[in-house]
């Protein structure tokens, strides 16, 4: 709705990537005691942006309870380098999974809503039991009423691979 974090977030080991963290039955906590929901994730150093780039407020960590998400991606410089994208290669051969176009339409309000396109690799109804699902050469459009009139915006993101929040989803067009 608007607003947007920017921060840290805690992995086990170089290996976990931010999207396996959340889909795993058990969310890595590096001091379970800091913990209030089950059910979040625990951010540090965050900068809660409102609007276009207007930092409201900068926190040293805040919870952040994965339901809430809508989507994520990760902002390290190695999301896409050529190490990455032969360890994806090599995982799509290993799983045999497909490349599909998609098409997700989630509500954001009352008057908007996200547009997002891209590639998804697999089976979608075997991933969506999981709760992020992940969509490569990603375009956000933000559709929105402005006084009777509707517009549109491109989010802008740091590279095409993003995760969206299963939950969060109102339909889809898997092609």
């Amino acid at each position: 709705m608007g607003k947007r974090y920017f921060g840290k977030v805690d992995v086990p080991n170089e290996n976990f990537r931010t999207t396996d963290l959340l889909n795993s039955s058990n969310v890595y906590w590096r001091d379970p005691n800091e913990k209030c929901y089950d059910n979040a994730v625990l951010m540090h150093d965050v900068k809660l942006y409102i609007d276009e780039g207007i930092v409201y407020k900068h926190l040293d960590k805040i919870q952040i309870r994965i339901a809430e998400i809508i989507y994520f991606y990760d902002s390290l410089e190695t999301v896409g380098d050529k190490s990455e994208k032969q360890r994806a290669s090599q995982m799509v051969k290993q799983s045999h999974e497909k490349q599909q176009q998609v098409n997700i339409i989630i509500p954001i309000g009352a008057s908007s809503f996200y547009d997002i396109t891209g590639t998804f690799y697999g089976l979608f109804k075997k991933k969506s039991r999981d709760r992020f699902f992940p969509i490569t050469q990603a375009t956000i459009l933000k559709i929105y009423k402005k006084t009777d009139t509707w517009s549109k915006r491109e989010i802008n993101l740091p590279h095409r691979f993003i995760c969206i929040n299963n939950n969060a989803v109102e339909s889809i067009n898997i092609a």
